[in-house]
C-alpha cells in the first residue's frame, strides 16, 4: 500500500493532463447513466443546442480556471460519493451531468483552497451555459446531497483514483527492481575491487620480502668469499716469507759466492716473495757482484 501513497503523491504534484479530464468525464459520465437519454424526449431548446460535450466543457473549465491537480482530482471523490447516494435508476436532462460536476469542482475549490473563484465567476467560466441563479442552486443542492460532509482522505484518494495511480505504482515497482539490481551490482564491482586490492598490497607486501633475502644471501656469499680469498692470501705470504727465510739461511751459510744466482733455484718465482724478502734478495746480489769485481780486480 505503500506504493500508492508514493504515486498518490507524485500525482498531486503532477500537472493536468487529458489523461485526468478524460478519467473525470467518464467518471461523471457514470454518476447518471440515463442522464443523456430524458423521458419522455423532449424537443430540443435554446440551451440544448449550444450544450458542449462533457469533455468539452471539463477542458474550458480547466482551461479557465488553471485548477490545482488536487483540487481538480478530489472531485472523483465527491462524484462517486454521490454515484452512492443517488437511486441507481435516477436521470435527467441532458445538462445535469454538466451541473453535478460543476457543482462538484466548485466544492473541491472551496474547500480545498483558501480562495477560489466567486459563483459569478463561475457562470462566466461556463460561456452563459449557466446563470448565477443557477450556480448556487446546484451548490447547495449538492451539499445537501453530501450532509455537509466535503473531507477527502488519501486512502479516499487512492481508492477512487486508482485507475490513475496503478500505472505511476507499476513504473516504481520497476524503478525499486531495476535501482535494486543496480546497488546489487555496484556492490558486487566494490567486492572485486577490495579483492583485487587486496592481492595487489599481498604481492606488493610479498616481492620485497624476496629481494631482501636475496640480497642477504648475496651479501653473506661475497663476504664468504672475500673471507676465503683473505685466507688465501695469508697462506700464500706466510709461504713466500718461509720460502725468502730459508733462501736467505742457505745463502749465508754457503762459502762459495762464486755463484750468487745459484740460489735461484729454490725460489720459484719473484711474485711468491713479499717485500722485505725481495730487499733483501736484491741486497744478497749487490754484495756478490762487489766481491766478484774485487776479485776480478
Amino acid at each position: 500500500m505503500s506504493g500508492y501513497y508514493k504515486a498518490l503523491n507524485i500525482l498531486m504534484k503532477s500537472p493536468v493532463t487529458d489523461d485526468m479530464i478524460r478519467f473525470l468525464t467518464n467518471t461523471t459520465l457514470k454518476v447518471l447513466p440515463q442522464s443523456n437519454y430524458p423521458s419522455p424526449p423532449g424537443s430540443p431548446g435554446k440551451s440544448g443546442s449550444r450544450l458542449p460535450s462533457l469533455m468539452s466543457f471539463i477542458s474550458r473549465l480547466v482551461r479557465h480556471t488553471n485548477v490545482y491537480t488536487p483540487t481538480l482530482l478530489a472531485t472523483a471523490c465527491y462524484l462517486n460519493k454521490l454515484k452512492c447516494i443517488l437511486p441507481k435508476d435516477a436521470s435527467g436532462l441532458p445538462s445535469t451531468i454538466h451541473r453535478i460536476f460543476l457543482a462538484c469542482l466548485i466544492l473541491s475549490a472551496k474547500f480545498h483552497n483558501d480562495s477560489s473563484p466567486l459563483n459569478k465567476h463561475w457562470a462566466k467560466y461556463t460561456d452563459g451555459l449557466f446563470s448565477v441563479e443557477d450556480v448556487n442552486l446546484m451548490e447547495r443542492q449538492l451539499v445537501q446531497l453530501l450532509n455537509w460532509d466535503l473531507r477527502v482522505t488519501n486512502d479516499d484518494l487512492i481508492l477512487d483514483l486508482r485507475y490513475l495511480l496503478e500505472p505511476i505504482v507499476e513504473d516504481l515497482e520497476r524503478t525499486s527492481a531495476q535501482r535494486k539490481k543496480l546497488q546489487k551490482q555496484i556492490q558486487l564491482q566494490k567486492l572485486r575491487h577490495q579483492q583485487h586490492k587486496q592481492q595487489v598490497q599481498l604481492q606488493l607486501q610479498t616481492k620485497p620480502r624476496v629481494a631482501c633475502a636475496g640480497a642477504g644471501d648475496r651479501f653473506a656469499s661475497v663476504k664468504t668469499f672475500d673471507h676465503q680469498r683473505n685466507a688465501s692470501v695469508s697462506s700464500d705470504l706466510s709461504a713466500a716469507t718461509l720460502v725468502s727465510e730459508a733462501s736467505e739461511l742457505d745463502i749465508w751459510n754457503k762459502a762459495d759466492f762464486g755463484k750468487p744466482l745459484s740460489r735461484l733455484s729454490s725460489v720459484s718465482t719473484m711474485d711468491s716473495l713479499d717485500r722485505y724478502g725481495a730487499h733483501l734478495w736484491n741486497c744478497e746480489q749487490d754484495t756478490l757482484l762487489q766481491q766478484q769485481q774485487q776479485q776480478a780486480l
